[in-house]
């Protein structure tokens, strides 16, 4: 009797505190009781130092915009092995940050996700007999940061295979996900990705991976896979876990604000989250693991200006694999423009948005939004046109076209 009310005392001592846990959590829930996040213009509890290091200039921009700020970081969710992704069916409001004051509103646009936090309609994973299918991978220029979702050159990809391929099952789907790194690429297409068995796949990576950070992502990446990893799994889906990250958080940084500043001057003495080197390994990879599944692999730079584009360069010429090169493609059509009919509807809304003054005083505002880095609605139609050319030429959608 002795002996079994000593082992009833030790499982009521290692219950007790997940009973209370539980109880805290179901009170939480009860009264709807949320992180002050969800209500006010603040940085979410999920975001870790290396992700908060790596967006401080983004913080700063969007501290001006407290609205976008908040409505940004709530469309992720943390996740134990890409740090962070999208959540599933949102339909968020932002304008873009750069463009002068008195047009910001009216370049207002919604960031839209399907069930499984992509944009786009949602594709089941698995065989798709009969149908020829692209996945595009990459970061913001991919997801379609800027424009509506049907404007991205992912859709606009698969509106001009089907048009110029009359009868021809043609899907695209669209995996880009906003400041995505190579890492996060390269586990994304390893864990999701190639459970689509896409015929071609796009990789589009490489403007993200030369982030300050305290720990590079691929250490990070094998911590998460350790036991560490899973315990922060498990916690993150506890809302009263997320409300004390929240006040922690707030603590440390300051009530309601963000030491931008001090985060960027001690970025400058850290590693790469990724860097040039690792950049070139991670897309090499990429494209083999693609090949490895039986698809044809696609490199696409986007927003790579400068020494930027050199892993992505490098990378297709160890490989192998055909680089689309959207810099030299956008700035070589801006003569053009005027002169191209299918253009002429989306050089007229980017016209009217910034006025005939300042199209001539910048006049690569054709192809890009004001960042002069994610292209805008003129550009993806024209990325979109000449992916499509290139994939024309594929091994995959030769045999499947019949030639």
């Amino acid at each position: 009797m002795n002996q079994r009310a000593k082992i009833l005392g030790w499982i009521l001592i290692v219950a007790a505190p997940f009973a209370s846990l539980l109880v805290i959590e179901g009170c939480v829930r009860l009264f709807d009781i949320r992180p002050k996040f969800e209500r006010d213009a603040e940085l979410p509890p999920w975001m870790d130092r290396n992700i908060l290091v790596k967006d401080a200039r983004w913080v700063e921009l969007l501290s001006a915009a407290p609205r976008d700020l908040r409505n940004y970081y709530s469309t992720y969710e943390w996740d134990r092995y890409l740090f962070y992704r999208l959540r599933p069916n949102v339909a968020i409001p932002l304008t873009d940050v750069l463009a002068p004051p008195g047009i910001r509103e009216r370049t207002r646009w919604i960031l839209r996700t399907n069930a499984k936090g992509f944009p786009g309609p949602e594709v089941p994973y698995g065989p798709h007999p009969g149908t020829y299918r692209i996945l595009c991978m990459g970061d913001s220029s991919t997801f379609g940061w800027g424009v509506e979702s049907d404007e991205a050159y992912p859709a606009l990809l698969q509106e001009s295979l089907r048009r110029r391929h009359p009868g021809a099952r043609i899907e695209v789907v669209n995996l880009g996900v906003c400041g995505y790194s190579s890492q996060q690429g390269k586990v994304l297409l390893e864990r999701e990705g190639l459970r689509y068995e896409p015929d071609l796949v796009t990789l589009s990576f490489g403007s993200n991976d030369w982030s300050r950070v305290p720990e590079p992502y691929d250490e990070a990446y094998r911590r998460n896979l350790r036991w560490i990893g899973a315990v922060r799994e498990w916690l993150q889906r506890s809302r009263a876990y997320q409300i004390y990250s929240a006040f922690l958080l707030r603590s440390v940084r300051g009530e309601g604000s963000t030491d931008v500043k001090s985060l960027k001057d001690a970025a400058l003495d850290m590693p790469f989250n990724v860097g040039p080197g690792k950049s070139i390994s991670n897309l090499i990879a990429m494209v083999e693991s693609v090949r490895a599944s039986g698809a044809d692999a696609i490199l696409v730079s986007n927003c790579t200006p400068g020494e930027m584009d050199v892993p992505i360069r490098q990378a297709s010429e160890r490989s192998g694999a055909p680089l689309l090169d959207t810099e030299t493609i956008l700035h070589a059509a801006l003569p053009t423009l005027r002169a191209d009919e299918d253009l002429a509807e989306p050089r007229a809304r980017v016209e009217a948005l910034y006025g005939d003054q300042m199209m001539a005083s910048h006049p690569d505002l054709e192809v890009y939004l004001a960042d002069r880095c994610h292209p805008n609605v003129v550009g993806h139609r024209l990325l979109a046109r000449d992916l499509a050319r290139m994939i024309e030429t594929s091994p995959s959608f030769v045999k499947a076209s019949g030639g």
